[in-house]
């Protein structure tokens, strides 16, 4: 299981960040292995929730 946290990457996509969830709830990981995941996971989703915020499409002080 080493070799998969070795070449573990962040999720890009919504599709990949669902399945690093679900090999998070599915492994047998612990210990840093599993911290590696975790963050993983995380930073992935706080790069989605950025981008997201990124195309709000809200008006800022160009508008005024």
């Amino acid at each position: 299981m080493s070799d998969l946290t070795n070449t573990l990457s962040i999720p890009s996509t919504l599709q990949e960040l669902e399945q690093a969830v679900e090999r998070y709830k599915s492994s047998d990981l612990s210990g840093s292995e599993l911290l590696r995941l975790w963050q993983a996971i995380r930073d992935g989703s706080l790069n989605q929730f950025l981008s997201q915020a990124d195309q709000d499409g809200v008006p800022g002080e160009e508008s005024y």
